[in-house]
């Protein structure tokens, strides 16, 4: 439960009051550290450009922090969430900026406003992508990315920004490109190194006695106190290089003079399409990492954001950012949580953070005292915390194992490789052809490993039968010739990626079947794919001389209409659609019983001596239980007996049915359907305790009744009557259990 004062700030939240000092301290928490390495990622996205162009990147960085939390101050946005650059978003800035300066040349050189201004644009666009997602709703869909391709462009971001790290740690300008990592390290001095090295075991492992601050603040405090003091000592050249002088420059609307010139010229403006995917993968990283840092915002407030809102606040900074010259803006979670863990609540956090960063930008001059080797330190640091955790128990657990099945293993080795894929995809080409790589791999194993079989298991008519309790005869009859009927039931979904195994499993059971009962009850989807194999199943069958029969499908109902509508003609005919697979196995039954004569007999009543109850009776014995039996006749629907009548003797049927229900929580559940020759109730007639379920008429129908008092008079009267009475129960109850042990063993399979 909240405690009070996280009351008072929900209260203040929703009031629009800051809360004092949270809002304030919160934000300068952020800051202290967020700044000064997204001034780094600033020099990150535009070193494709060369080392000159540094200055530009710090102040296109310091922009984005400025308009986007000066929007999220004034919107709906999340109260907690900080905006600013990120360092997946600037890696794919770089490789955008890399990309439009080899396609925009004049003198054989980058044509360095045009591939500003494309850039731009195309940050634009990213922003009106956002804003469209919000207004379209769709902004909740996010959600479903898949994790391993998350974690995947989280790792490859932090790879590279280890990798764009390395020459800034040794004192050297960020590199273009991987030609250029190397050159040149003749230049490189000892105390820069040692500068960054320690700046970043800081950054990764504080000393104890700042435990209670962000690491990374520590770490940039340590780093400039260690280069100053080199440079104190040995001199300000082997300290290492600083950053360039930044001039304060207030954010204007000079890009839209770019614009301009784009649209002017048709030659510029036919290249504008080229940049859409780039604008929609970069959308998507924003997004992404906004969303996934607003949840972990609401855990730490416990509360819930809205997706869309989100999404609508950042698109806008987004666009505004862009048309002053800044880079895409995204909540990182480093600064959001660092903001909300010293007492951010409201969006008050959003415009003091904003202030902060106007402050910072009109004493820009100062960023040139920061040292390379401690914003490489830093950028270490960074890399190492955004490796996603589950990716770093991952080697382990899969080679120690610990328990999993071979199934668990290879799906956790499957989402593993995805990831390493987007990892690798990200290294190779870009982060955003390593998203768009990643969820087509992600795609792929999904359809892989719901690509097995829909058969959840296949049951033969001589070990498993229906609800319909027959006559001892036919019951051994369908044990002998019940092969022929073969019952799939399916689960999971039918498309194109389990279609063609369940074609296989069909035309193998057709082989040898001459009834095959497709069960659809645990079936959750089927596509056109599936359609058409049912409907080219269907014909195979026909075709072999085998029925096909569906069940789990009412033929009038909605999900019959739809696969008539996929498979189009061809399917079965509507008498072989079931509603369950009860009623499709009792049909198959009864048409092969009738194929070898033994039908249930239909419009007359069977006599005593074709029931069990009167075998091995000669003609005088027989005629003898006859006179004991009572006639009863039962309409359609009406009970026989229910749960808790007092038992007074048993039945058999001779003509009609008579279903079996047991009562439970949930209501009356069939259990059993009686055919003519069943004898029930005989427990009743032998320990005569109460009726433990009900009996009722499926349709107008006749029953034979033995009473107790009856039974007991014969056992008095005729002893070897009353014992062979007794040995014919015995055997139809052993029939029974057996009937029972051979459907457990085939449904246990």
């Amino acid at each position: 439960m909240p405690n009070r004062s996280t009351a008072k700030a929900h209260a203040a939240g929703k009031s629009g009051r800051p809360v004092f000092p949270g809002d304030f301290l919160g934000p300068l928490t952020a800051s202290l550290v967020s700044i000064p390495v997204e001034a780094t990622y600033g020099i990150i996205a535009l070193a494709p450009l060369g080392s000159g162009f540094m200055a530009l990147g710090v102040l296109a960085a310091i922009y984005c922090s400025l308009i986007s939390n000066l929007v999220a101050a004034f919107s709906t946005a999340r109260p907690g969430l900080l905006g600013g650059t990120r360092p997946t978003l600037v890696l794919a800035v770089a490789v955008l900026i890399g990309d439009l300066a080899t396609r925009l040349r004049v003198n054989d050189a980058p044509d360095i406003p045009l591939v500003l201004a494309f850039t731009m644009l195309t940050l634009l666009m990213a922003g009106i992508v956002q804003v469209l997602m919000s207004l379209a709703n769709i902004g909740r869909l996010f959600k479903y990315m898949p994790y391993p391709v998350l974690a995947g462009f989280i790792n490859g971001a932090a790879l590279l920004i280890l990798v764009s790290a390395l020459r800034p740690l040794l004192g050297l300008p960020a590199a273009h490109s991987w030609h250029g990592l190397l050159d040149p390290l003749g230049t490189v001095q000892p105390g820069a190194v040692i500068v960054g090295l320690v700046t970043a075991a800081i950054g990764l492992r504080p000393p104890r006695f700042a435990s209670r601050l962000p690491p990374l603040m520590v770490a940039l405090a340590s780093g400039l106190l260690l280069h100053y003091l080199i440079a104190a000592a040995v001199g300000p050249e082997r300290a290492g290089a600083t950053l360039e002088v930044v001039a304060t420059k207030w954010p204007d609307l000079d890009v839209l003079r770019g614009f301009s010139t784009i649209v002017s010229e048709p030659s510029l403006l036919a290249l504008v399409p080229s940049l859409i995917p780039s604008a929609f993968g970069l959308a998507l990283l924003a997004t992404v990492e906004t969303l996934l840092t607003a949840s972990v915002v609401d855990g730490l407030l416990h509360q819930r954001h809205n997706a869309n809102r989100e999404l609508l606040s950042q698109g806008l900074a987004n666009v505004l950012s862009a048309c002053a010259g800044g880079l895409l803006s995204g909540a990182g979670l480093s600064r959001c949580s660092n903001n909300v863990r010293a007492g951010a609540r409201t969006r008050w956090s959003a415009l003091v953070y904003a202030l902060i960063a106007a402050g910072v930008l009109s004493a820009s001059e100062m960023i040139a005292y920061l040292p390379l080797s401690v914003s490489g330190g830093l950028l270490v640091a960074v890399s190492w915390t955004m490796v996603d955790e589950w990716s770093r128990r991952m080697p382990r657990q899969l080679l120690l194992g610990h328990g999993l099945t071979r199934n668990q293993h290879r799906a956790l080795l499957g989402n593993f490789l995805v990831m390493l894929t987007v990892v690798i995809t990200a290294v190779v080409t870009n982060l955003i052809s390593a998203v768009f790589v990643g969820v087509i791999a992600a795609m792929l194993l999904f359809v892989r490993r719901n690509s097995g079989s829909v058969i959840r298991r296949e049951l033969h008519g001589n070990q498993f039968h229906s609800l319909r309790q027959r006559s001892i005869s036919r019951m051994r009859e369908l044990e002998r010739e019940g092969w022929r009927i073969v019952l799939l039931e399916l689960d999971g979904a039918l498309f194109f990626g389990t279609a063609d195994q369940l074609a296989r499993e069909i035309e193998r059971s057709a082989a040898r079947a001459e009834y095959l009962v497709l069960d659809f009850r645990r079936i959750t989807e089927i596509d056109v794919t599936g359609a058409r194999i049912l409907q080219q199943a269907t014909r195979e069958m026909s075709a072999r001389h085998c029925q096909l029969v569906f069940a789990s499908i009412n033929p009038d109902g909605a999900r019959a209409r739809m696969l008539a509508m996929l498979g189009g003609g061809g399917l079965p005919e509507r008498d072989f659609w079931f509603e369950n697979a009860d009623a499709a196995l009792e049909w198959a039954e009864e048409d092969l019983l009738t194929r070898f004569d033994l039908s249930e007999p239909r419009g007359r009543l069977l006599s005593v001596r074709e029931t069990q109850l009167g075998r091995n009776l000669d003609k005088r014995d027989l005629q003898i239980l006859q006179d004991a039996l009572i006639e009863l006749h039962i309409p359609c629907r009406a009970p026989i007996f229910s749960t808790g009548d007092a038992a007074d003797g048993l039945y058999v049927v001779i003509s009609g049915s008579v279903s079996v229900y047991l009562r439970g929580e949930s209501g009356r559940k069939r259990v059993a359907s009686l055919a003519p020759g069943v004898i029930f109730g005989e427990m009743g007639l032998l320990d005569g305790l109460p009726r433990s379920a009900d009996l009722n008429a499926d349709e107008d129908s006749v029953v034979l009744k033995l009473t107790r008092e009856h039974f007991d008079d014969i056992r008095r009267r005729h002893p070897n009557i009353a014992a062979t009475v007794l040995f014919n129960l015995s055997t139809e109850m052993a029939t029974r259990l057996r009937y029972i042990n051979l459907e457990l063993q085939a449904a246990s399979r």
